[in-house]
């Protein structure tokens, strides 16, 4: 569950990457395909944390599977997205993604608060660093120049990824 979690957030990063650095001269929107696979990694990272019973984790594996194959879908029909012009538009994508970590760290930090797992407390930092990483964002949506807290704030995120995956591989 948490492997193709991560999977989805790796290839949606990896193809905005792409998009970001125009290898190839392309000019794709691929913020679309970078915001799905972070968000629906994030989302079923969360609702993993959730589950109950073996049935429902069966259920949401399904899903997570669908969620997956149309991350696939959305990768595919990149050529057909529109350039993201708008910094609000910009703005939103980022907070859905900031609430979805949001909910993923408050949940991993009650259970840590519950069970005080080295996996949960793991997670709710690394999710904690994720928000501050995407807050760190905002300022450049608004102000190009900023480029540099844009660099920062892809630092701090890759590091929060990584603890992500620190967890993964020690939980």
């Amino acid at each position: 569950m948490l492997g193709l979690a991560m999977a989805s957030i790796s290839l949606g990063t990896f193809v905005g990457l792409v998009g970001e650095t125009h290898l190839g001269g392309n000019a794709l929107s691929t913020d679309w395909a970078r915001t799905f696979g972070a968000c629906s990694g994030g989302l079923f990272i969360f609702l993993s944390s959730l589950v109950k019973s073996q049935y429902q984790m069966q259920q949401l594996k399904r899903a997570q599977m669908i969620a997956f194959a149309l991350l696939i879908v959305v990768i595919l029909l990149t050529p057909l997205y529109p350039a993201i012009k708008s910094p609000f538009l910009s703005l939103s994508l980022n907070a859905l993604r900031m609430i979805i970590y949001t909910c993923a760290f408050v949940r991993y930090a009650m259970l840590y608060t519950s069970k005080a797992t080295r996996f949960s407390l793991l997670m709710s930092l690394a999710f904690l660093v994720l928000v501050a990483g995407y807050g760190m964002n905002i300022p450049g949506m608004f102000h190009p120049q900023l480029i540099f807290i844009t660099v920062i704030a892809a630092t701090v995120r890759i590091i929060a990824y990584l603890g992500l995956l620190l967890a993964y591989s020690i939980g």
